[in-house]
């Protein structure tokens, strides 16, 4: 494989170039998502008993959709492959004209499809990311721990509420 160099080995000056260098980073951005696009994700699996759980929130009337800051074509690719039973009302991911989470143009355009009232939404994420999403739209937000979250994220004031199983969403 490649020589490992370790952070402290190296100084200022030997990493500052390549990280101010924006063509080097895109380039760089470019070939790892290209590769990642073409993996098989063999270990990118949902959560134990997801699929039970949305399938149930389903057959009880609510609208599920995604909101993600992944690439709406890895989205699409997630969605068949992961969840090939749900039907999600709206699955939006990037698109370089659509925005980033927290940006709330990006969870408006779900909210725009779906006909509920803000006040009859919730958001359910994982980190701080889907917590500004839900406060700069305006809905209320879970925070689930079996995510990439931290602690500063399970004691954020905003959410309503934070739950630590899947069938816990349930309650809701």
């Amino acid at each position: 494989g490649l020589p490992e160099y370790p952070y402290e080995s190296l100084e200022d000056i030997d990493y500052t170039d390549f990280v101010n260098n924006m063509t080097d980073n895109m380039q760089i951005l470019n070939v790892y998502s290209k590769i990642y696009e073409e993996s098989e994700k063999t270990y990118t699996l949902p959560y134990d008993g997801i699929n039970t759980v949305l399938a149930e929130l389903i057959q009880r009337g609510n609208k599920l959709a995604i909101c993600s800051n992944r690439s709406q074509k890895q989205l699409d690719e997630y969605t068949r492959k992961l969840f090939p039973e749900i039907k999600f009302e709206y699955v939006i991911g990037y698109t370089p004209d659509g925005g980033y989470k927290p940006n709330p143009e990006v969870m408006n355009r779900i909210l725009d499809n779906i006909n509920y009232d803000k006040d009859e939404i919730v958001y359910v994420g994982d980190k701080k990311n889907d917590i500004a999403t839900a406060k700069n739209v305006g809905i209320d937000a879970i925070v689930v721990t079996w995510g990439q979250g931290d602690e500063e994220t399970y004691n954020d004031d905003y959410p309503i509420k934070v739950i630590n199983t899947v069938e816990e969403l349930l309650d809701f």
